[in-house]
């Protein structure tokens, strides 16, 4: 099983393409359609970076936890192990939960079972050593 896919898009268009593209709108010198033309960047795409103000594109999901909170998150789990805890994945995931519960964080974890996922887990782990 895969840790993680590459990140894919369809267009043929270049993150140069679209700063160029917003530059020549902001500055007058093209229509938001005409710009789209050139740099054959979407003019959905360009409205959007223009409403937002953003021009850092993201995919997928976005993360359950900030990475102050992440931090956070691996310290209290550090704190267990020094405790004794054994870490456990069903451990980790457990504590994950409770730590999105303890500070209302919005999470799509399982409220059944009381426990992020293993996808999630195995994310984790790859980002931060334990």
């Amino acid at each position: 099983m895969e840790l993680s896919r590459e990140k894919k898009r369809c267009s043929g268009w270049s993150q140069s393409d679209l700063q160029n593209a917003l530059d020549d709108i902001k500055n007058k010198r093209l229509s938001d359609r005409a710009a789209s033309l050139k740099y054959k960047v979407p003019r959905r795409t360009l409205r959007n970076h223009i409403k937002t103000g953003s021009v850092v594109k993201r995919m997928g999901r976005k993360p359950v936890f900030t990475d102050s909170q992440e931090k956070q998150l691996l310290q209290s789990i550090k704190e267990l192990s020094n405790m004794g805890m054994p870490l456990t994945p069903k451990v980790i995931r457990e504590e994950a939960y409770l730590f999105c519960e303890r500070y209302k964080i919005k999470n799509p974890f399982s409220d059944k079972k009381s426990a992020a996922g293993k996808k999630w887990l195995n994310n984790f782990l790859a980002r931060n050593r334990i």
